[in-house]
C-alpha cells in the first residue's frame, strides 16, 4: 500500500507538475505593430510560448510568420502589400494554439498623402458640391471654421459640401492614418438669390512659368473686389487693384485656386492657376483668350512663355480683326462684325496660343461721360460715368505710366501717374465696349469745363504749394468757399495756387462767370522734410536719401535718380536692405510690396498715386 500510495503520490506529483507547466506556457500571446516610416513596412512584436510557431490572422487568411525564440519573443518587419494586408484592417496572431489581442494594422506612407480635385468652392444656399480625393482614405474633418455656413460629409474618397447660409468657412480634411496630411477647402456661400459665379474673369484657367507674372481682368458683382482665399500662396502670390488681378509665380511648381469675391461677399469666382517650367513645346499663356470688342475698337493681349520673339501664326478671319505684335503684347483691332481665331507662336514654332475674338456691331453700345479728360498734376483723379449694360472691366490701357484706371460700379476712375496720353478700353461682359482718352500734362494744361461731371482730387503736403491753370467755362473764375483750415487758396486770373496748411481733407468749387462749377477735392498730408525747404516738384535727394518728393509712376525695370531715392527712402523706413543701385529689380519690388502691406495699400509692387502719397508723408 505504501508503494501504491507512493506511486500515486509520484503520479500525482507528475500530474501536478504537468498542470504547472501548462499554466506557465499556454498564456495568451501579446501582439503589437508599428509603422517603420519606410515605404509600406510595419514592425511587429510578439510574446508567447517559447519555440512556438507564429501565425498571422489577416481577415480570412492565415499566414505563418516564423517561430518564437527560447524566451518566447518574435519580431519581424513585414511589407503591407506583400502580405496583402489592408491598412486599418483588424489582425491578430496565434502562438501555440492561443490567439493574441486584436489590433488595427498601421497605415503607411503609401496611404499617408492625398490631394483634392477642388480646394475652393463658391456655392449658393442649399447647393451641394462633391470633391474627390486622390486616395480612398479614410478621411475625417479636422476642423470647420464656420460650420453654420456649410456642412461636410465624407464617404470614402467623396467629400460632400452642403451650403447652409451666406458666409465663408475653411474646412480641413485629414487622413485618419496621418493627421499631419491634410488639405484645406475654402467655401464661399452666397445668398440663394445670387449666382454662385457672378464674378467673371478674362481667363479662369491659367498656366504661368516660374518667376513670371500676368494680370487678368475681373468683372461682375459690385465692381469692388477682394481676394478671400489663395490655396497655394507658396507657388503663386495674388493681389487685386481695382478690377485687375495680378498673379506672380514663384519658383515652386504647383497649382492654386484663387477665390475673388465682391466686397460685400454677395458673389464670387475662382481662378485656377498652375505654376511650372515653360518647356519648348508648352502652350503660350495669354492675358485674354476670349475678348469681345466693338467695330473700331482695339484690345491688347499680353503673351507669356515660349521663346521670344512671337509672331501671328494664323488669323482665321482677317476681314473681322487685324492682329499685330510688339514685344510681348499683341494688339487686336476690330474691323467688322464676326469672329476670328488668332493663333500666336514663339519664334521656334513649338509654343503657341489662340485668342478667340468676337466683334460686335459697334463700340457705341457703351459710352462714357465724358469721353476724355486732361489732368494737370500727378495724383489728380477723375471719374467718368459708364453707360451700357452688364458688368464692366478695363480691357486695355495703352500707357499705364501716364494714368491708371479702375472700375467702381458704373464709374471709371482715372488717376494721373505721369506726363503722357493713354487710351483706355472699357468693355462689359455683354460684349459692349468703349474708349476713354486721358491726357496728363504736368506743365499746367487746361482743366475741364465747369459743366463736366469729372471730380478732381489734388494731393499736397503741409508747407507745399501747387499751381493749377484754369480754362474752359467763362472767366473770371471764383472759389467757393474761399478759405478753410487745411489749405490756403489764391486765385490770380486763371492761376489757382494751393498751399498746404494742416493735414486733412477739404473740397471747394471752382466756378466760372456763367455759374457753372467744377468740384475740387484737396487732400493735405503731413509735412515732408526736404534738404532745400518747401518741396516743389521732384527735388534732388539729400545725402541721406530720405528727402524726396515722388511724383511719377515707378515700376520694375525703371532706373535712375527716382529709383535711387525710392531705395533710400525704403531703407530708412526699414523695408529695404539691399544695395542702392538706382535700378528697380526684384529686391526693390519685394520692398515696395512690404511697404504697401504695412500701410494698408494693395501690395502690387509698383509705386502709384496711393503709394506715392504715403511715401511723401514719411
Amino acid at each position: 500500500m505504501k508503494n501504491k500510495i507512493t506511486i500515486l503520490a509520484a503520479v500525482g506529483a507528475v500530474g501536478i507538475g504537468l498542470i504547472v507547466a501548462s499554466a506557465a506556457y499556454a498564456a495568451t500571446p501579446t501582439f503589437t505593430a508599428s509603422y517603420t516610416g519606410n515605404g509600406d513596412y510595419v514592425q511587429i512584436n510578439v510574446n508567447g510560448d517559447p519555440n512556438s510557431s507564429v501565425v498571422l490572422n489577416n481577415q480570412f487568411q492565415m499566414q505563418a510568420l516564423g517561430t518564437t525564440n527560447s524566451s518566447g519573443s518574435f519580431s519581424v518587419t513585414l511589407s503591407t502589400a506583400q502580405y496583402n494586408i489592408a491598412p486599418g484592417s483588424v489582425v491578430s496572431v496565434t502562438v501555440n494554439g492561443q490567439t493574441s489581442n486584436s489590433i488595427q494594422w498601421p497605415y503607411t506612407s503609401t496611404t499617408g498623402s492625398f490631394s483634392l480635385n477642388q480646394t475652393s468652392l463658391s456655392l449658393v444656399s442649399g447647393q451641394s458640391s462633391v470633391i474627390t480625393a486622390s486616395t480612398a482614405g479614410p478621411f475625417f474633418v479636422s476642423s470647420n471654421s464656420n460650420p453654420s455656413v456649410a456642412n461636410v460629409g465624407i464617404n470614402g474618397s467623396q467629400i460632400t459640401v452642403t451650403a447652409n447660409t451666406t458666409g465663408n468657412t475653411n474646412v480641413s480634411i485629414c487622413l485618419v492614418s496621418n493627421t499631419a496630411s491634410c488639405s484645406t477647402v475654402s467655401v464661399i456661400v452666397n445668398s440663394s438669390g445670387s449666382s454662385s459665379q457672378s464674378v467673371y474673369f478674362s481667363q479662369n484657367n491659367i498656366t504661368i512659368p516660374f518667376g513670371q507674372s500676368m494680370t487678368i481682368a475681373v468683372s461682375g458683382g459690385t465692381g469692388v473686389y477682394t481676394i478671400v482665399n489663395n490655396s497655394n500662396s507658396t507657388s503663386v502670390s495674388a493681389n487685386i487693384s481695382g478690377s485687375v488681378l495680378s498673379l506672380i509665380a514663384s519658383n515652386v511648381s504647383g497649382s492654386s485656386a484663387i477665390t475673388v469675391c465682391s466686397s460685400n461677399m454677395s458673389s464670387c469666382g475662382v481662378v485656377n492657376v498652375t505654376v511650372g517650367s515653360a518647356s519648348s513645346g508648352s502652350s503660350l499663356t495669354l492675358s485674354q483668350t476670349n475678348p469681345v470688342i466693338g467695330v473700331g475698337q482695339s484690345v491688347t493681349v499680353s503673351i507669356i512663355g515660349g521663346v521670344v520673339p512671337y509672331y501671328v501664326s494664323s488669323n482665321s478671319n482677317s476681314s473681322v480683326v487685324s492682329a499685330s505684335i510688339t514685344s510681348n503684347t499683341m494688339t487686336l483691332s476690330a474691323i467688322a462684325t464676326g469672329s476670328a481665331n488668332v493663333t500666336i507662336c514663339s519664334s521656334n514654332g513649338t509654343a503657341c496660343g489662340t485668342v478667340y475674338v468676337t466683334v460686335n456691331v459697334s463700340a457705341s453700345g457703351l459710352t462714357l461721360n465724358p469721353a476724355n479728360v486732361t489732368l494737370t498734376a500727378v495724383n489728380q483723379s477723375a471719374t467718368a460715368q459708364i453707360n451700357g449694360s452688364g458688368s464692366f472691366y478695363v480691357s486695355s490701357n495703352s500707357n499705364p505710366s501716364a494714368a491708371s484706371a479702375a472700375i467702381s460700379g458704373a464709374n471709371l476712375i482715372i488717376s494721373a501717374n505721369g506726363a503722357g496720353t493713354t487710351n483706355i478700353g472699357i468693355c462689359s461682359n455683354s460684349g459692349q465696349c468703349g474708349t476713354f482718352a486721358a491726357t496728363v500734362s504736368l506743365g499746367g494744361s487746361a482743366a475741364p469745363s465747369a459743366s463736366s461731371p469729372v471730380t478732381f482730387t489734388e494731393v499736397i503736403s503741409v508747407g507745399q504749394t501747387l499751381s493749377l491753370l484754369l480754362s474752359g467755362g467763362q472767366p473770371p473764375y471764383s472759389l467757393s468757399p474761399t478759405s478753410n483750415a487745411f489749405a490756403g487758396m489764391t486765385l490770380n486770373s486763371t492761376i489757382l495756387t494751393l498751399s498746404g496748411i494742416a493735414a486733412g481733407n477739404t473740397s471747394i468749387n471752382v466756378c466760372s462767370a456763367n455759374g457753372a462749377c467744377t468740384p475740387l477735392s484737396i487732400s493735405v498730408t503731413a509735412a515732408i522734410s526736404t534738404a532745400s525747404g518747401t518741396p516743389s516738384g521732384n527735388t534732388t535727394p539729400s545725402s541721406g536719401g530720405t528727402s524726396y518728393l515722388f511724383t511719377t509712376f515707378i515700376s520694375r525695370g525703371d532706373k535712375g535718380a527716382t529709383v535711387t531715392a525710392l531705395q533710400r527712402k525704403l531703407t530708412s523706413l526699414g523695408f529695404y536692405s539691399g544695395p542702392v543701385t538706382g535700378y528697380f529689380g526684384d529686391l526693390t519690388f519685394t520692398a515696395v510690396k512690404a511697404f504697401q502691406s504695412a500701410n494698408n495699400i494693395s501690395p502690387v509692387g509698383y509705386v502709384g498715386p496711393s503709394t506715392r502719397s504715403v511715401l511723401n508723408s514719411r
